[in-house]
């Protein structure tokens, strides 16, 4: 197995139809090459640390100083104190995902490919799954944000909303270094420059930056389009690299790395209470743009949400709601879902963790009376960070160059 690719094993050794297992469970050798293939499609390999596991949960040791550890040494005398180290555990608590779909005999045979295009609809399907884990580890939210239900279901309501129940299932990176110890700069609504780069680092604390190297920058494509853009202008060799290459660049020595999932507006989710008509509500950032308001009990059954102006109101410049009439009663805990201005995570390059089991299964069964193919392919993962404090959060960022 050693010397196929991870393409060619997606397509020849994990998705072909005549080699799944009776159970449909890959074997270890696969099932690390099928780690291998969906972390190398989402460009996170060598920038977050992957945990293979097999069991139901995984603990992380966790061993530090963090202190100072030298005393002066007296002569014919022993320290009065010893040092020791801090230890600590980061559990990891996996969730099974699953990829539901068929493939119709009649489809099937009527298409250009003919019976070839199962296995390439399987590959497909690994593929977009790779992605959507990507954004699990990225946005992941335990609170749920409201959407439209058409954007999470083909066919639903362009109109009423419902909880986002698949980013629900874990607090991603992005909300998790909200919490914890880690570090928050407020750019105020400042574009994107040297000057929040300078801040973000300077937030760092000194134990976690000793080799710039080993930091990352993480954002959206298009902040670090802005960014480039405005390096580009320079009359440097800084501002060629950024015009005419596609190489990483390095405000101060560390690298930033745009991925494609990372949002630019992040979609907030907040659960807030509204006291009454005289006291807004005051969100975690500022400015906010397209909110929706609706009970914090939002679930699967498609909801019309509040309306603006009429059940509640938003200072779009404050970052606060207020409620108004009688719709929202007062003392109502309702959820915020709202887009906010660009973020950067600041961060050492291991310090983002993935768990991804090995018992993964791609399973086949047949529908009879429909004529069908039915495939699931399922993993369990887990997302983490091992220390929030070797965490800066750049927020509220303006959305120009």
């Amino acid at each position: 197995m050693s010397g196929i690719r991870n393409e060619e094993l997606v397509q020849k050794a994990l998705i072909t139809t005549d080699a799944l297992a009776s159970q449909g469970k890959l074997n270890p050798a696969q099932a690390d090459k099928f780690i291998d293939y969906v972390i190398d499609i989402t460009g996170l390999k060598n920038n977050a640390r992957v945990v293979r596991f097999r069991n139901e949960e995984m603990l992380i040791e966790k061993i530090g100083v963090g202190r100072r550890v030298a005393v002066p040494a007296v002569e014919a005398q022993a320290p009065a104190t010893r040092r020791g180290v801090n230890t600590a555990r980061v559990t990891l608590h996996p969730q099974e995902i699953m990829v539901p779909f068929e493939i119709g005999d009649t489809f099937r045979e009527i298409n250009v490919e003919g019976e070839a295009v199962e296995e390439h609809i399987i590959k497909m399907m690994a593929t977009q799954l790779a992605i959507d884990m990507e954004s699990l580890y990225i946005e992941g939210d335990t609170l749920g944000r409201a959407d439209l239900e058409s954007n999470l279901i083909e066919g639903g309501s362009a109109t009423q909303v419902i909880r986002d129940s698949y980013l629900a299932m874990f607090a991603g990176w992005l909300r998790l270094s909200d919490g914890g110890s880690s570090h928050i700069v407020d750019a105020l609504n400042q574009n994107i420059g040297s000057n929040l780069f300078s801040r973000a680092i300077n937030a760092m604390p000194a134990k976690f930056k000793r080799n710039r190297a080993d930091l990352r920058f993480f954002t959206s494509l298009d902040l670090e389009q802005n960014y480039r853009e405005r390096v580009s202008t320079r009359a440097t060799a800084a501002g060629d690299t950024a015009l005419g290459a596609t190489q990483p660049l390095t405000p101060f020595g560390t690298p930033l790395l745009p991925y494609p999932l990372y949002p630019f507006q992040y979609r907030e989710v907040e659960h807030v209470t509204l006291v009454n008509a005289a006291t807004p509500a005051a969100l975690r950032r500022r400015p906010v743009a397209s909110v929706v308001v609706t009970l914090a009990t939002l679930g699967s059954t498609p909801t019309t949400p509040f309306i603006e102006t009429t059940d509640y109101t938003v200072d779009y410049a404050a970052g606060t709601v207020t409620k108004v009439g009688a719709a929202i009663p007062d003392g109502t805990l309702v959820k915020v879902t709202y887009a906010a201005n660009p973020t950067v995570l600041l961060t050492h390059m291991n310090n983002l963790i993935i768990g991804i089991g090995r018992d993964i299964r791609i399973e086949k069964d047949r529908d009879i009376f429909r004529r069908t193919n039915q495939y699931a392919i399922t993993v369990k993962v887990a997302v983490e960070v091992e220390e929030t404090d070797a965490m800066v959060k750049l927020v509220n960022i303006g959305v120009g160059v």
